[in-house]
């Protein structure tokens, strides 16, 4: 258990210390960039669903 509780002390000084962050600025531009292309692609994922969607049952309406 020691060696547990070690490991994470040893994890936080290493983060606070030999890390290099972003900033805060610069973390809020690439979350907004990330959600925009994750709608964005949902949206495309949409659309190309209906079309194949109305393809299939248009192509089964013929049988």
């Amino acid at each position: 258990m020691n060696n547990f509780i070690q490991y994470i002390k040893d994890s936080f000084e290493e983060l606070n210390t030999n890390m290099t962050w972003i900033s805060r600025e610069e973390a809020q531009k690439s979350t907004v960039v990330v959600a925009v292309f994750t709608i964005i692609f949902a949206l495309a994922v949409a659309v190309i669903d209906k079309v194949f969607q109305t393809g299939l049952d248009n192509f089964f309406k013929i049988f």
